[in-house]
């Protein structure tokens, strides 16, 4: 998935569930953040004051060193390899096959709801949601993750063989909310993914509504039929060749105008906008907003500073640091993937020491 269902659709679900408007910005802002957080920070070095983040995302995955732990949390989280869906025509199974709605995948997320962290919640939704978009991919170099091409030749395959993580070489087709592709893996090849996506919606719901209401509140699910109605009308029809984006945007904004969805406008997603707020980049003398080193270095090589250098950074507000959105972010997701790297490392030894 992408902005579309991690920002927008993580919005609507949550403030239909019940979640005030202002927190379900910071839950969706959170969520989408995951994505966006693949530059290493050292904000500070030296001072008192001195940070380093922790990314959630890595832009090369060529260079997955730093990526053992960000995969199978926040975008591919091990399932069960025996569930119908993941059934594939060679008969395959892994452990660490992403599978819809998974055991671990539910435990993940509710120790965040009970955190009671919004930014946690929202990082974490983005892993649980992505179990139904990622579903039958795995988190880490593995033949299971090539997609069938046949004739291909042989430098070709060469290079597919370097790029056998994640849904790599199935392209962003797992991510469109309105596709519908062909994964020739499995036994039931023909995806649509509306129907992934809604399936998402409801279980995002079911869990925001729990939270929103509280511990002792009993099971209800008034609402989910209408927001699936909603959320499958601004999808749009399924369909082999994607509508563009915008437009589909458009609906899950003006949607967001709607009473029962809160009757105020989604907030702008800018990217950068938690980190601008917080520090700037340190150049010698010079002073610049990391929305601008994102421009300058976007695309594959995005995160090449993990390569074990930091972009140095200065607070902006040395003493009001820890006010900021993208520390408590920062300081969320670490929670999340220490907490969460121990239960799979629990659940799953044989995979979690590989």
């Amino acid at each position: 998935m992408d902005i579309e269902f991690h920002y927008y659709m993580t919005y609507l679900i949550a403030v239909r569930a019940g979640i005030s408007p202002d927190a379900a910005a910071t839950i969706a802002k959170s969520a989408q953040e995951v994505d966006d957080n693949h530059i290493p920070i050292s904000v500070s070095h030296g001072t008192a004051d001195a940070y380093e983040s922790t990314i959630s995302q890595t832009m090369n995955i060529l260079q997955p060193h730093h990526a053992r732990r960000i995969y199978p949390v926040f975008h591919f989280i091990p399932g069960d390899p025996d569930a119908p869906s993941a059934a594939r025509k060679d008969g395959a199974k892994s452990p660490w096959t992403t599978t819809p709605n998974s055991k671990l995948a539910n435990i993940m997320l509710d120790t965040a709801l009970q955190s009671g962290d919004l930014y946690r919640i929202g990082a974490s939704a983005h892993a649980y949601a992505d179990t139904w978009a990622h579903q039958n991919f795995l988190g880490k170099d593995d033949v299971l993750n090539e997609m069938p091409a046949a004739g291909m030749a042989t430098i070709i395959k060469n290079r597919i063989a370097m790029l056998r993580i994640g849904h790599a070489l199935a392209g962003h087709q797992p991510d469109i909310p309105d596709l519908i592709w062909l994964d020739d893996r499995l036994v039931s090849p023909v995806i649509i993914n509306a129907e992934r996506f809604l399936d998402a919606a409801v279980h995002l719901f079911r869990k925001f509504r729990a939270f929103a209401r509280g511990p002792n509140a009993t099971d209800d699910d008034s609402g989910l039929v209408s927001l699936i109605h909603d959320l499958r009308a601004d999808m749009g029809s399924p369909r082999p060749v994607s509508s563009p984006r915008e437009e589909r945007i458009e609906r899950y904004q003006r949607r967001a105008l709607a009473p029962e969805y809160g009757a105020r406008a989604i907030p702008e997603y800018r990217e950068g906008e938690w980190s601008d707020a917080a520090f700037v980049e340190q150049r010698g003398d010079l002073l610049t907003r990391i929305e601008v080193y994102i421009a300058e270095h976007a695309g594959p090589a995005g995160d090449i500073l993990a390569f074990g250098t930091r972009m140095p950074c200065t607070w902006k507000n040395p003493e009001q640091h820890r006010k900021t959105d993208w520390y408590r972010f920062q300081e969320g997701i670490k929670a999340h993937l220490d907490e969460c790297w121990d239960i799979l490392q629990q659940r799953l030894p044989d995979i979690a020491s590989r």
